[in-house]
Order: C-alpha cells, then sequence, then structure tokens
C-alpha cells in the first residue's frame, strides 16, 4: 500500500497544474455572471479548480508534511463541484494517511460512484476493506466494479489476489489473464501469474510469464522470485538461493524472499545465513512470534545459546500460547544452558499450552527432575564431606596443642635413659644379633604325569656310565680330601 499511495500523490501535483492560472479576482468576477469567462465552466466549477490547486501547492510546498491543510483543500473542491472525483480520492489519500480510515473508506466510495473507471480508487478502498477483515465486502466491490466496468483490470487483479490466497489458483490465473488481454501492459498481472504458476509446479509457464514481464521491467524482484520457486522446485538450491539474494537486493522488504531464503539455509544447516535473514525479519514484523522462534533454532545452531534464549523468551512475549518456543527454551535450558530448573518451568508450560504434546516432552521433563534431585545429592554429599573434613582440621589442630603442651611419659623416659647412658657402646645393638635362620628343606620333587591312555609309554633313555681313572689313592675314602 505504501508503494501504491506514493504513486497516487503525485498524480495529485500533475493534475493540480490544469487551471493553476485562476486567480481570486477571477473566481470573484465569475460569481457576479455565474459562469467563468475564461474557461466558460460554472462558478462551481472554477472554484473547485482553485481549491485544488491550493491543495496541492499546499502539499508539494510542504514536503508532503502539512496534510491537513491540503485535505481541507481537496475536501473544498470536492464541496464546490460534486462531480469532481479526483479531489474525493485525493482527500480520501490523505485521510487515509492521517488514519482517518473511515473517512478514506467514504470518499474512496463516493469517488468510485462518480468515476467507475477510477481504479486507483478501487484498489485503495478495497485493500482497506481486506485489511479491516471486510473480505467479502471487497469481493462485492471487485463485482460491482467489472459490471459497470467490464475491462476493470485492477478489480480483476484484486480478485484474482483474493482466488490465490484461498486456495484456487484455476481462478486466479483466468482473472490475470483476463486482465493481461485488457491491458498487455500491466506489470502487476504479469508478477500475479507467473507466481501462480510457479506454485502450481508449470515451470514452463512460469518462465514464459515472467520473461514476457521481464520486458516490461527488467530484473523485477517479483518475476524473480517466481522464478527462484521454479529452481527451488526443480531443487536446484544454487540457482534459487542466487535468485532470492537478487530479489533481496532489490526489494530487501520482500518477507516472501526472505522466509524463503531462511528455510532452505534453515534446513541445509546453514546457520549463518538463517540467522541474518530471520533477523532482518523480526525486523519487518516484529509481532510474528514463529520468525523470533526460527531465529532461536539458527542461534542454537550458531552456537549462540544466549542469544537463541532470548529469542525464544521474545516468541513467547509475543504469543504467549505459542507452545512450540516453550519447548524448544526448555530443550535449550536442559542440553546447553545446563540449567534443568528453568528447563522444568519451560516444559510444563509447554505440556499446558499444547493441544497434544509430542511425546518426547514426558521424557524431558522426566530427564530434568533427574537432574535437579541428582545435583541436589550432590550438593548435600559434598556439604556434609566439606563439614567431616572442617571437624577433623579443629580436631587434629586441638590433638597437636594438647601434645605440644603435655608430652608423652614414654618419650620423657627414653630421653632420660638416652641422657643417664651417654657412655654406651655404640655397637652394642649390633653384637646381640639374632642367630641365622636355617634355610628351608628343598621340596620334593614332583612326581611325573603319567602318559594319557592309548599311547605308548616312553621309554626312559638309560644314562651313560661314565668310567673312572683309578688313582693311587683310596677311591672310597669319604676322609680323602679332608
Amino acid at each position: 500500500m505504501r508503494r501504491c499511495r506514493s504513486l497516487l500523490l503525485g498524480l495529485i501535483v500533475s493534475v493540480a497544474g490544469v487551471g493553476c492560472a485562476t486567480t481570486d479576482a477571477t473566481v470573484e468576477k465569475a460569481a457576479a455572471t455565474g459562469v467563468d469567462p475564461a474557461t466558460g465552466e460554472s462558478v462551481a466549477t472554477a472554484e473547485a479548480r482553485v481549491s485544488f490547486a491550493r491543495a496541492a501547492e499546499a502539499y508539494k510546498s510542504s514536503g508532503g508534511k502539512d496534510i491537513a491543510s491540503a485535505r481541507s483543500g481537496f475536501e473544498a473542491a470536492a464541496k464546490a463541484d460534486p462531480t469532481f472525483a479526483l479531489a474525493r480520492y485525493n482527500a480520501g489519500v490523505l485521510s487515509e494517511q492521517e488514519g482517518k480510515l473511515d473517512d478514506a473508506k467514504r470518499l474512496y466510495r463516493e469517488a468510485i460512484d462518480i468515476d467507475p473507471t477510477m481504479e486507483l480508487a478501487t484498489n485503495n478502498l478495497g485493500l482497506l476493506l481486506e485489511r479491516s477483515g471486510q473480505v467479502d465486502a471487497a469481493r462485492t466491490l471487485y463485482g460491482e466494479i467489472i459490471e459497470k466496468n467490464p475491462e476493470a483490470v485492477a478489480a480483476r487483479l484484486r480478485l484474482a489476489t483474493l482466488a490465490r490466497a484461498d486456495g484456487d489458483p484455476k481462478t486466479s490465473s483466468r482473472l490475470a489473464r483476463e486482465a493481461l488481454q485488457f491491458d498487455a501492459s500491466s506489470l502487476a498481472a504479469y508478477r500475479l501469474l507467473a507466481r501462480v504458476y510457479a506454485e502450481e509446479k508449470r515451470p514452463q509457464l512460469a518462465r514464459l510469464i515472467a520473461v514476457r514481464g521481464a520486458k516490461l521491467a527488467p530484473d523485477d524482484p517479483e518475476l524473480n522470485y517466481a522464478l527462484a520457486l521454479v529452481a527451488a522446485n526443480e531443487k536446484d538450491i544454487v540457482s534459487a538461493r542466487s535468485l532470492l539474494s537478487r530479489v533481496i537486493e532489490k526489494d530487501p522488504d520482500h518477507t516472501d524472499a526472505r522466509v524463503a531464503l531462511a528455510n532452505m539455509a534453515l534446513s541445509n544447516r546453514d546457520w549463518k545465513t538463517a540467522s541474518l535473514q530471520l533477523e532482518a525479519l523480526a525486523k519487518l514484523d516484529p509481532k510474528n512470534a514463529s520468525i523470533w522462534n526460527n531465529l532461536g533454532l539458527a542461534y542454537k545452531g550458531y552456537g549462540r545459546f544466549d542469544d537463541a534464549k532470548v529469542a525464544y523468551n521474545k516468541a513467547i512475549e509475543v504469543s504467549p500460547t505459542f507452545a512450540e518456543a516453550s519447548l524448544n527454551l526448555g530443550i535449550l535450558e536442559l542440553r546447553h544452558i545446563l540449567n534443568p530448573d528453568a528447563a522444568l518451568v519451560a516444559l510444563n508450560a509447554y505440556t499446558e499450552k499444547a493441544s497434544s504434546p509430542v511425546k518426547e516432552a514426558t521424557e524431558l521433563v522426566e530427564e530434568a527432575r533427574t537432574l535437579i534431585e541428582s545435583r541436589a545429592d550432590e550438593k548435600r554429599m559434598l556439604a556434609e564431606q566439606a563439614r567431616m573434613e572442617e571437624e577433623m582440621r579443629k580436631k587434629a589442630e586441638e590433638d597437636a596443642k594438647a601434645a605440644a603442651a603435655n608430652p608423652a611419659p614414654a618419650d620423657a623416659a627414653a630421653a632420660a635413659t638416652t641422657a643417664a647412658d651417654p657412655a654406651a657402646p655404640p655397637d652394642a645393638a649390633a653384637e646381640a644379633t639374632p642367630e641365622a635362620t636355617p634355610p628351608p628343606p628343598e621340596a620334593a620333587p614332583a612326581p611325573e604325569p603319567e602318559p594319557p591312555a592309548g599311547d605308548k609309554p616312553v621309554k626312559k633313555k638309560k644314562k651313560k656310565k661314565t668310567k673312572t681313572k683309578k688313582t693311587d689313592g683310596p677311591a672310597k675314602d669319604d676322609n680323602f680330601y679332608d
């Protein structure tokens, strides 16, 4: 609507240039005769033209800031000439800028009744009705305009847009083609038709319409977006991302392109690209809980856990009944921030909000409770251990102080003995060595194992007897070597 409005206000200045030479004196002179001598028009018509010109000049000279004065001038022109449809239309535009939507609707309606071919008034009134939830009233309006003006293009395109939103691509494409039959230079019709064909996965028709529309507007963001949808449907992710980036470069406020690029990045775990696109979307639509929730997912994948927590909480703040954000927050607190108490709060909030909680939520709740209990037990054990260590330290200090103040009797007697016999020989202890202990008897040799059954006994080799040489001495005298 913002683009349409700036275009319409530009028309104010161009129309106001007609008849600007009319002066106050001319109006006064015409009042006496009832006819403007310069134009031959009625006095009312001449007065209306003067009011219109003054209103346009007030708006232009103030840089579009003096809306109240300009609107009053256009209303005066409309009052002076009941057939002045453009004056009513411009007054409606300025009333809409001031937030006076009921006045804007009335003025647009009056302009359409005077001139059913004024498609800008039809488009603006229809959009106001749609945005206020009066979609059926808007459809009725568009139908009336087409009956009065069978070649109406704007009304057909609005009906085509509503049909697409309702999931009726057949009606939408038919109305868009009819609009092109009456106006082959309608860029809006090419944009809508290319997008409908792309969403219907009819790539050839989508490309054909996009190429024809590009002749009117080369590198148009909407046409490139339709081509990006075609590339995405054909699994050509590289081309799709390139086209979406071009759309955003030309139109940074193109939310559909940013959403598509963010979803593509999330599915490919490209957390950096996803977070950048979702941050921009959060600025464009800060009340959208889904955007904040997805931004939390991107931050978590990127390792920015604190930022992810902020994003999830923002989603819950924007939409307190948004259950998915509470579940994601609980998982983040439990698995990444390691805060089971906060995780349990978030998970319980999820189970309260969700109409049918996922099965994993119950497991996560039990995991959080178990972790809380184990940490409590660990804390108690550490506290008990610290208490016991402190008691032992105090007792050791007390025992050391008591020992220093009162030495033990045995120690005192030993000290006295040592002092009374200083001449005791130093080797006296060595002389009183105990007798050597005889070595233990040799263990009897283990009996040889019996051969296994069925095997032949192994014959033992007989030891050869060694012959000894006779000596001169007696061989059997045991005391010979003594």
